[in-house]
């Protein structure tokens, strides 16, 4: 059996581009809900119309919508709709479907690596098999699912 191939930059790039299609309205209905949960939990005043939600509620409920999206369809396969239409794959360094616990540290190690200005990102240009800093760290790799015929 031949190493696995690990996709070009451009297409990961374009698999996140699409995901972000799918991300962003589930982002939209969260927050909705989140809105609708603390409208009816938090004692409204009836002189104002405008509730304001506190800005770190809607980030980790957003952060945590991302991750739950990533995290089933990295257990479900190991790809989200975007990683299938460009036919990348999440797999251990075995080339194995990723475990629960892979999944967490990934999601918490590419939070990290986007959030140190990209440096975990930059890290597929240095690393010898062209791996993300966040898969080095949490034991998985991409790989490019061959076409079928």
């Amino acid at each position: 059996m031949s190493a696995p191939i690990t996709p070009p930059f451009h297409r990961h790039l374009l698999a996140l581009v699409y995901d972000t299609f799918l991300v962003v309205p589930i982002v939209m209905v969260t927050t909705a809900l989140v809105m609708a949960l603390y409208v009816q939990v938090i004692p409204v005043n009836t002189d104002h119309d405008v509730v304001a939600l506190p800005a770190s509620l809607v980030q980790t409920s957003a952060l945590l919508s991302v991750a739950i999206f990533y995290a089933i369809f990295w257990r479900r396969g190991g790809q989200t709709l975007g990683m299938q239409a460009w036919r990348i794959q999440l797999v251990n360094s075995e080339g194995l479907a990723v475990s629960n616990r892979q999944i967490c540290l990934r999601l918490v190690m590419a939070l990290i690596s986007y959030g140190a200005l990209g440096f975990g990102l930059a890290w597929r240009f240095i690393d010898p098999h062209h791996c993300y800093l966040h898969d080095r760290l949490s034991g998985t790799r991409l790989t490019l699912v061959p076409k079928l015929n």
